[in-house]
């Protein structure tokens, strides 16, 4: 079994989402921002080691689907000003994903078919009534 030649990362248009790496994810973002707000993409105060160190964790923990979901979101729900035109992983992943992350979670679960719906027993609806 061979194992099929992906392109190169910063490519992301050529390769599956599946396959983004914290270098895809950078060319990403420096794309679509420039994309959306006119402007070059700058990286938070910690640079990019830090931004991309922050993605792999974020790759790992949730995978390349839910990052790449929580970007959009963030770059939907951002509105940029005078004083900051544009945005950055960094503000996203410390000022956005709180509001973000669950929405891009829920709709990779979605996405997935998965079906989790919690419903109360008896008991703990009466402690919380």
């Amino acid at each position: 079994m061979t194992k099929r030649k992906l392109p190169a990362a910063k490519n992301w248009r050529e390769r599956d989402v599946t396959d983004w790496n914290t270098v895809s994810f950078t060319e990403y973002l420096r794309d679509r921002h420039t994309e959306l707000y006119g402007i070059p993409y700058v990286p938070g105060r910690g640079g990019w080691r830090m931004e991309q160190g922050v993605i792999k964790r974020m790759i790992d923990e949730h995978g390349a689907e839910v990052v790449r979901r929580f970007i959009d979101g963030c770059f939907r729900e951002y509105r940029p000003t005078h004083e900051y035109p544009g945005v950055n992983f960094t503000f996203m992943y410390t000022y956005m994903r709180g509001r973000v992350l669950p929405k891009a979670l829920a709709e990779a679960r979605v996405k997935r078919g998965d079906d989790v719906r919690y419903e109360m027993t008896a008991e703990e609806l009466a402690d919380w009534l």
